[in-house]
């Protein structure tokens, strides 16, 4: 008998796992994001697990989300257990980027009460943290800078009293920064240099060469310094040649090539660029989109549009290489090269692309864009596009606003309406001053912007075209001294052109013809080693190229694409056969089965017989529980239909009432509905005892908004992790949350004002934790005792009571009020269960 089973239930194995492979091998899917992020915080214990948890989900706000709320919330949930643990690593991961928050919502006194909470060390940090938001704001004005100071000295000293060198370099690197955007360049050098000593001095070789790159990198772009970031760099470069590394070699040199390109230095910046796409390529590197970019904007600026084309579409072949997406650059050298060749709807269809993307291009685009439009006859269209753009992402910044002013003033030049162009030109030449003292503080700068040589030819152009050569002199003089403006010089050839073209145009008016003749001269020689036959033609042979190139692709990728459907089409006949092979194995394994069953009937049957008794009554006795546990679902039915009439007794006695009776009347339906909703709830599933709050509270929360019919201003916010809650305790805090949410609506938000409610629930340190919080006017001093005894109060209290909890109310930017209490059912009294028929076996 024994053996037998035993082979039965070998062969049964057998048989189900032949079924298995035949449907395949089942794969779990894995959940990402937030939800991910919620389940594993919600089944960690109250240990460092859940500290990262918090954190994690705090970080996932902060990068992709960005939700100042939320990174708020849970930073300081990963605190408060992070204390609690004595986790020092999560409580300083947690409270750096609390303050980053605090500081993005200018709540600089909340950022700054984070420092009592961590060591010296991390102070230094969070101070730095503080000082780089005032240090980095559309306007560097001296009240904001000198904030920074502040900040960044309070970091530096505190790191010096307590002997932290990492954090002393880190505020120095800070002031130094705070230097060179205050435009005191030989104090922000010291700052690095007093670095780069103590870095000598501890033999860190490799530190000290990464110090000098980042001084030359951070050092404001202009003539003035143009040397100093070289002898940075240099250093920088001569320590990691010493050191044979030539993974930060390539590097260090592409911040050169950078630097020589914005001081139009075209064929040095060329050379150091393609020496660091040697290196690259040297230590196995596959990216070199760094430098195929560069390349590329530099090949543009000196006219050469086909060599231009070329490292576009070899910045094109290097993305496809590396699985990687276009950026806003790439997108506006193809517009440009191409509206340069005249090709305008193909220029624009590029630069449309690339209408939102880095600082750099922002608002470079919405002046080529609005170009490409006029030159294909349709101004109106640009000025409806600017003006889109202008009101999704408006101007921060004196080069911001120069560029627009140029575009709308090109655009009404366009339409024929002079005086408008003009009152833009004008504003364009009235920010220029403003902008270039900008750039030459900015530590970022913008070398695309149209500030310097480009506005003052615009303002030329205008006044040629309205035959005022006398007033267009001496802008278009003024804009031929590329030297005498500050910040990146990034002057393509095409704009030197043209400047020759029209300093013909006013030389000849004012009978200047000698002068006119050379202006003459030299713009055919411009534009003719920009646009002569050959390189045309050779241009229009590597579009035909490229454009042949990509249909090939097209075509292998389908190619591809049949050979893959040929490869799934065998790998299915395989399976097939070997579906079959199983298949006939598994019949061959059911018969067996069937025989072996025939033989173990008759040795079960008796034994079957001798529990068929047993069987009927154990039926019987799931019966009489189907039935008890239809008869409560309809009892929780009768009781929610019951309460439903009573509140329509209530809304029918409130036509007739007023004012306090009225709002009594109100008050009591809510409450009514609360209860009513957990009925409903309890019998629409199988289990009558316990109520999902994350399901449950969203819904009552937005029944109590559309309730009172004038929440639109209002924003709810609600942040429930799953849990399941007894029905003793689930009334009482839906009853709670009535009153806090009814009190919040009426009175936190008075004369309509606009503001946000936020409820969470989670769990901590063993307790379950009902917040509800408001932004609004909070509780006023002067009635504070009489407000926490009112009715709503003490009815909240009196039911945290029942479920042996604790209440607190606090009024800091706003209400807030925090119940704790424990969702054990053990804490609370439950009927005595009837005892159940004992049945043998």
């Amino acid at each position: 008998m024994d053996r037998r089973l035993y082979l039965l239930i070998v062969l049964l194995t057998f048989h189900f796992m032949a079924i298995a492979r035949q449907t395949g091998d089942a794969k779990p899917a894995v959940s990402k994001g937030k939800t991910a992020l919620l389940a594993r915080l919600a089944l960690t214990k109250p240990d460092t697990g859940r500290v990262n948890a918090l954190f994690a989900l705090a970080d996932l706000h902060w990068r992709k989300e960005y939700s100042l709320d939320s990174i708020i919330s849970y930073c300081s949930r990963a605190m408060t257990l992070a204390k609690q643990l004595k986790y020092e690593e999560g409580l300083n991961e947690s409270a750096n980027l609390l303050c980053i928050a605090y500081t993005k919502q200018k709540e600089f006194d909340k950022a700054r009460s984070l420092l009592s909470q961590v060591s010296k060390e991390q102070q230094a940090r969070l101070l730095l943290r503080i000082g780089e938001e005032f240090l980095f704001q559309p306007n560097l004005k001296k009240p904001i800078l000198d904030t920074a100071f502040r900040y960044f000295n309070q970091a530096l000293q505190l790191a010096q009293s307590i002997g932290s060198v990492t954090w002393k370099h880190e505020s120095l690197i800070a002031l130094g920064k705070y230097y060179y955007a205050s435009g005191q360049l030989q104090k922000g050098k010291e700052s690095f240099l007093v670095i780069i000593r103590d870095l000598q001095q501890a033999r860190d070789v490799v530190q000290e060469a990464h110090i000098w790159n980042e001084m030359g990198k951070y050092m404001p772009d202009t003539d003035s310094s143009f040397q100093d970031q070289l002898w940075a760099h240099n250093n920088s470069l001569r320590l990691y040649h010493q050191l044979k590394d030539t993974g930060n070699l390539y590097s260090v040199m592409e911040d050169i090539a950078a630097v020589n390109m914005f001081h139009s230095r075209f064929d040095t910046a060329r050379a150091q660029f393609l020496q660091a796409m040697q290196w690259r390529k040297e230590i196995g590197r596959t990216n070199m989109l760094s430098c195929t970019r560069a390349l590329g904007w530099i090949a543009y600026a000196t006219g050469n549009l086909e060599e231009a084309l070329q490292w576009a579409l070899a910045t094109e072949k290097n993305l496809q290489e590396l699985e990687k997406r276009a950026v806003s650059s790439d997108q506006a050298l193809l517009g440009l090269i191409y509206a340069e060749d005249g090709q305008y709807e193909k220029a624009l269809s590029y630069l449309l692309d690339a209408k939102s993307g880095h600082a750099y291009f922002r608002f470079l685009i919405p002046r080529k864009v609005t170009e490409q439009y006029i030159r294909l006859g349709q101004p109106e269209k640009a000025l409806a596009w600017l003006k889109e753009f202008e009101a999704k992402d408006p101007p921060e910044n004196p080069n911001h606003q120069e560029s627009i002013a140029a575009a709308k003033g090109d655009i009404y030049a366009a339409l024929n309406k002079p005086a408008l162009a003009g009152q833009y030109y004008r504003e364009m030449i009235a920010l220029d001053g403003k902008a270039q003292q900008f750039k030459a503080r900015e530590i970022y700068g913008m070398p695309f912007d149209v500030s310097g040589p480009e506005a003052y030819y615009k303002m030329a152009r205008y006044y040629v075209e309205q035959r005022q050569y006398a007033e267009a002199a001496p802008y278009l003089a003024t804009a031929a001294r590329f030297k005498a403006f500050s910040g990146y010089q990034y002057y393509p050839a095409t704009l030197r052109r043209d400047m020759r073209q029209l300093q013909y145009k006013v030389d000849s008016a004012a009978g200047n013809y000698q002068a006119a003749l050379e202006h003459h001269l030299q713009y055919t020689l411009l534009n003719d080693s920009i646009s002569n036959a050959v390189k045309i033609r050779q241009f229009h042979q590597l579009q035909v190229q490229n454009e042949t190139e990509k249909k090939e692709l097209v075509i292998s990728q389908k190619d591809t694409l049949i050979r893959s459907m040929q490869q799934t089409a065998h790998l299915r006949q395989a399976n097939l056969r070997q579906a079959n092979l199983i298949r006939n194995i598994s019949i061959i394994a059911t018969l067996i089965l069937l025989v072996l069953g025939a033989l173990l009937y008759r040795q079960n049957r008796q034994k079957q017989r001798a529990s068929q008794l047993v069987t009927i009554q154990n039926i019987q006795l799931q019966h009489l529980l189907k039935e008890k546990e239809w008869l409560l679902k309809e009892v929780h039915h009768r009781v929610k239909n019951n309460l439903h009439t009573i509140i329509s007794l209530l809304e029918s006695q409130a036509v007739f009432l007023e004012n306090d009776a009225l709002k009594a009347i109100e008050s009591s339906q809510h409450r009514i509905y609360a209860m009513s909703l957990i009925h409903q709830k309890l019998y629409q599933v199988d289990n009558v005892k316990t109520i999902e709050m994350s399901q449950y509270l969203p819904e009552f929360i937005q029944y109590l908004k559309q309730s009172f019919g004038n929440t639109n201003k209002i924003v709810f916010q609600t942040e429930i992790e799953p849990m399941s809650l007894d029905v003793a305790v689930a009334i009482p805090v839906a009853l709670i949350l009535n009153e806090a949410v009814t009190n919040s609506i009426k009175y936190a938000f008075p004369g309509n004002r606009k503001g946000t409610i936020r409820v969470a629930m989670y769990h901590e340190a063993g307790e379950t934790v009902l917040e509800i919080a408001d932004d609004g006017i909070g509780i006023d001093e002067n009635i504070k005792d009489q407000t926490l005894n009112s009715l709503g109060v003490e009815l909240m209290k009196g039911l945290s009571e029942d479920i042996n909890g604790r209440i607190e109310f606090a009024s800091t930017a706003g209400t807030k009020i925090t119940v704790r209490f424990s969702a054990d059912p053990l804490f609370y009294p439950t009927l005595q269960p009837e005892k159940e028929m004992e049945v043998p076996v």
